[in-house]
């Protein structure tokens, strides 16, 4: 009798991504050039394609069909694109909308914010298939999040309760998984980066001052 054959997510999933993980903002991402090379060494048949849409545009009148094709979808919401990996005759498939560093949906997106976000999209496909999905245990990619809700981070003390203020500029809290200094936390938060602001709102009294004092905040 012969063993059956290993699922396609528990190959990728047992691939140990920690040696090719890059860092940004104190998080772990993986770039799709590694994420890809990855899955082409264990299924050399994989294959990928960006979706591609009907092109509308926008003009006085409503939205217009162009008559053409591209790899994104225009929406009143913003630019959305969709990346789908092939392994094996199983699709895997992920959609991205195309966000500014605030976490905002663009109403206007340059091409290389769309490319950008095709390749966010293509590794977040390859983490459904079982490729570093642990990367995504704090959720995506440092400059971006999707468009999907995810739960407020909640932040965990690694210091005394009592620590003096005057040292919480070296104080940690686990911030999407990973333990990064609070005051690099509060200085996102404070030049308006919306998942730093709601994990500062996790955080009462006493921290949320810190966080105030540590940025210049008032």
């Amino acid at each position: 009798m012969t063993e059956d054959k290993k699922s396609v997510f528990a190959t990728l999933s047992e691939i140990d991504v920690s040696p090719y993980l890059d860092k940004k903002v104190g998080l772990d991402y993986l770039s799709w050039a590694k994420a890809w090379t990855l899955v082409k060494r264990a299924y050399p048949d994989a294959s990928y394609r960006i979706t591609e849409f009907p092109e509308y545009v926008l003009t006085k009148d409503g939205w217009v069909a162009t008559g053409r094709d591209v790899d994104y979808r225009q929406t009143a919401a913003g630019y959305e694109v969709e990346a789908v990996v092939t392994i094996e005759g199983q699709e895997y498939s992920s959609k991205l909308f195309v966000m500014d560093y605030r976490n905002k949906a663009l109403s206007k997106a340059t091409y290389f914010e769309i490319n950008k976000t095709q390749q966010r999209a293509l590794v977040k496909a390859l983490a459904i298939a079982g490729l570093g999905l642990s990367v995504y245990a704090g959720e995506d990619l440092p400059e971006e999040k999707s468009n999907e809700q995810t739960s407020k981070p909640h932040p965990v003390r690694q210091s005394p309760p009592h620590q003096s203020t005057n040292n919480w500029s070296n104080y940690t809290v686990n911030y999407n998984g990973q333990n990064v200094l609070m005051s690099l936390v509060a200085k996102h938060a404070m030049e308006g980066n919306q998942q730093a602001k709601n994990f500062a709102d996790t955080l009462k009294g006493q921290d949320l001052e810190v966080f105030k004092k540590l940025s210049g905040g008032k």
